[in-house]
């Protein structure tokens, strides 16, 4: 059962994970952090509500290992930005599908050997 102020707030794990993508976006160098903001931006507009720290996490990871093998922005992303988040997002909701039949195979499995009348 949810706190009260979970309830209030949100998901607590949710937004320590979100501070913690925001610190290591601010510490990305100029160029880099302003892609960031604008395709996050893009991200959660088109995005899937509840992907969206995943896909802020792996566009992060991916922008500093560009950094790391001294890659520029469009090396990274390509010419098309907003094709890139939507690959992003693609993936995402992809990701999210195979949660979604994974737990639907858990509960078949659980009520299938407890019987379909128990609760």
């Amino acid at each position: 059962m949810k706190s009260i102020l979970e309830v209030i707030l949100g998901d607590l794990d949710e937004k320590n994970v979100y501070r913690q993508i925001t610190k290591r976006a601010k510490a990305l160098p100029g160029n880099y952090y302003a892609a960031f903001k604008k395709m996050k931006n893009y991200l959660y507009n088109y995005g899937v509500d509840s992907c969206n720290t995943e896909m802020y996490a792996e566009l992060l990871d991916l922008l500093e290992a560009g950094i790391a093998e001294k890659k520029t922005v469009s090396e990274i992303i390509g010419d098309d930005a907003a094709k890139f988040c939507d690959e992003l997002i693609a993936v995402s909701n992809i990701n999210r599908k195979s949660k979604r039949a994974q737990l639907n195979r858990e509960i078949e499995e659980y009520f299938g050997k407890r019987g379909r009348n128990d609760v």
